[in-house]
């Protein structure tokens, strides 16, 4: 796949402009040492509409997709590369429900960046975490295999697989407006999952979603570290210790 004539746009989504822009931040650095140019919408971006399709607002989530679709294809891009599977899920499955099809290749981030992360040489990142499987990513898109590529690639990297992993993984208590509407259910969720990725000897719970992340890292105190993939990665090409 040839990135280099800048044809890959980034949509941050509304997670990683809001909530935790850390995460585009760890993607925009990533992509710049691997030399992959991305496109950004900057103040053209709006939201997919996945949150209104999960609460049940089926017209008002077209009307918001009619405009969005209209913005990706007008921005001539051939790749759109998001890291919220929530976003991603909405662009390559409920788009086409909707009557709207995206001419462009719509790709995770991790899968992206796992077809150039040998361009970068990684330092050694001492740590043994365990990776949680975004629902949306997981068992919604059937993406899987990428945010492990690239964690197995940082030298001392430890990846522990719960017994729970891949189509069996947990939720992180946020998807479906839970983390919206019930905030201390989602919280108690997310502090039972790290809690039983301790007993596995984890030091870190590692995933691969904005929404997940955020949940986790609100609910992490007094249990473990909480990690995106693309902070990972980004640590380990510029030597960042942990």
């Amino acid at each position: 796949m040839d990135c280099s004539n800048g044809e890959v746009l980034f949509w941050v989504g509304c997670m990683s402009s809001y909530r935790v822009p850390e995460l585009a931040k760890s993607m925009m650095s990533v992509a710049d040492k691997l030399n992959i140019p991305l496109k950004l919408l900057g103040v053209e971006e709006g939201c997919c509409g996945s949150i209104l399709l999960r609460l049940g607002d089926r017209r008002g989530a077209l009307q918001v997709a009619r405009v969005t679709a209209n913005v990706i294809e007008s921005s001539n891009a051939k790749i759109l590369v998001t890291h919220c599977p929530g976003c991603l899920r909405t662009f390559k499955l409920d788009y086409p429900q909707l009557g709207l099809s995206l001419t462009v290749d719509v790709k995770h981030s991790t899968q992206l960046l796992a077809d150039y992360v040998g361009r970068a040489e990684l330092k050694p990142i001492n740590m043994r975490v365990a990776y949680l499987d975004p629902c949306h990513l997981g068992r919604h898109v059937g993406v899987y295999d990428e945010p492990r590529l690239l964690l197995r690639s940082i030298p001392g990297l430890e990846v522990v697989e719960p017994p729970e992993s891949r189509e069996s993984s947990l939720c992180c208590g946020a998807g479906g407006g839970v983390r919206a509407c019930y905030e201390e259910l989602a919280m108690a969720v997310a502090r039972e999952l790290l809690a039983h990725f301790k007993s596995l000897g984890a030091e870190a719970c590692v995933t691969a979603c904005p929404f997940c992340y955020y949940n986790l890292k609100a609910s992490s105190e007094g249990l473990l570290e909480v990690y995106d993939v693309l902070q990972l990665l980004d640590m380990s090409i510029r030597g960042v210790k942990s």
